[in-house]
């Protein structure tokens, strides 16, 4: 993991646990770690609220699961904002305390193209 800064770590066992309940469809679990106003913008374009998401993810088919990779990391305050790629992916994920635990407010995620280049410092 590349990082600006070290994450506090209640954040990286909720960011893990999130990740594991995607890949595992377990939606009460990345329900759990997923704030109530969260919205996401999907790979195709798509816009969703929690409740949407929550009806696609549950969808979906149980796969294995694939770790984070070239991790950036900025925090402000109880705002962390991070930036990975995975399974083919960019992620972008804001991530705030609320009520003393870390949840995802937003997300957004583009498909990497084959000729995508190494991000320097990463």
């Amino acid at each position: 993991m590349t990082c600006t800064y070290t994450l506090p770590p209640d954040l990286q066992a909720a960011m893990r646990a999130r990740d594991e309940a995607f890949y595992a469809v377990d939606s009460a679990q990345w329900g759990k770690y997923t704030a109530s106003d969260f919205t996401t913008v999907q790979q195709n374009g798509q816009f969703m609220s929690r409740a949407e998401r929550i009806g696609n993810l549950q969808t979906q088919k149980q796969r294995p699961y694939v770790p984070r990779e070239r991790e950036q990391h900025e925090q402000q305050g109880d705002l962390v904002v991070t930036r990975f790629f995975s399974g083919g992916l960019w992620v972008m994920e804001v991530w705030k305390r609320i009520d003393g635990a870390w949840a995802t407010v937003m997300t957004q995620a583009t498909t990497a193209t084959s000729a995508t280049p190494s991000v320097p410092g990463l």
